[in-house]
């Protein structure tokens, strides 16, 4: 069963394009390197948040830590783009108050 409220998950553009795929970003320049490796770039971000948004809509577990800022949730999955290899994803999400569950890192799971 996803986590609470997974059906109204939101993944920003910004998130995604300036964070996860920016090769220059000081964080995100690893990831970046390792999510163009299972064939997401910026040119096909969209891809990216639609395949993290089917992930928190489908996984079977999860891990639910209280923070000052809300609820975190972890959820380990796998996804990747046709024509590379599939690779095994953590993401995270917090929901603040009654807002809907917000991504907020991803990483080689």
């Amino acid at each position: 069963m996803p986590f609470p409220d997974a059906e109204r998950a939101v993944v920003t553009e910004d998130k995604v394009r300036d964070y996860l795929l920016n090769p220059n970003h000081p964080v995100g320049g690893p990831k970046a390197a390792w999510f163009a490796s299972i064939g997401y770039s910026i040119d096909n971000w969209q891809d990216l948040v639609d395949d993290l948004l089917l992930l928190a809509r489908s996984v079977d577990e999860f891990v639910a830590k209280r923070s000052r800022f809300g609820v975190k949730y972890e959820v380990a999955g796998r996804i990747g783009r046709p024509g590379h290899r599939p690779a095994d994803l953590i993401t995270v999400w917090i929901v603040e108050g009654n807002n809907s569950p917000r991504l907020i890192t991803a990483y080689p799971g």
